[in-house]
């Protein structure tokens, strides 16, 4: 006869996780901004990220921008294929490297990602309004927090934290 795990057995509740509420949230407002630049500008979620990418570092190389945007080389390589092919960016050989090719946002990727950036910006404006002043300062600072130990925890791999946890 099978025997049930009874939920208070149970290490972790994917309900109560940090990472898996961060990812909620950000589901959740990344759903409607997704739905926009899909519809509007015909943009995958990679070719908005890089196009965002794109927008703060001009000239930016593959590599850099699958780094900043979390992508593989091959996803890279389609979100930048799709913007020239929207005329949101464009590539150009490196000076000493022809292998280097510099990405750069158009006129009109500019237009288009600042429409999107405004939509984003109304959505962080909406989240941010349900905290108070301080709920923000400890709130910035508690992500700065996360956003460095996650790196660390990426960094060091799942044996590493097998390894710490035996350890403690």
């Amino acid at each position: 006869m099978k025997q049930t795990a009874h939920a208070a057995d149970d290490g972790l509740k994917l309900s109560t996780w940090l990472p898996y509420r961060l990812f909620l949230v950000a589901a959740q407002v990344a759903r409607p901004l997704e739905s926009f630049y899909g519809e509007t500008f015909g943009l995958s979620q990679a070719g908005w990220r890089i196009l965002a990418v794109i927008a703060e570092r001009d000239a930016a190389n593959a590599s850099e921008i699958g780094r900043a945007c979390a992508l593989d080389p091959f996803a890279t390589s389609r979100g930048i294929g799709q913007l020239t092919e929207l005329g949101f960016a464009v590539r150009r050989a490196g000076k000493s490297d022809r292998r280097f090719a510099a990405v750069s946002i158009t006129r009109s990727g500019r237009t288009a990602f600042n429409r999107i950036a405004a939509l984003g910006s109304a959505i962080e404006a909406r989240l941010l309004a349900r905290l108070s002043e301080s709920e923000r300062a400890t709130i910035d600072s508690a992500l700065t927090r996360l956003e460095d130990e996650s790196a660390r925890i990426d960094a060091g791999g799942w044996r590493t934290l097998i390894e710490d946890a035996g350890a403690s």
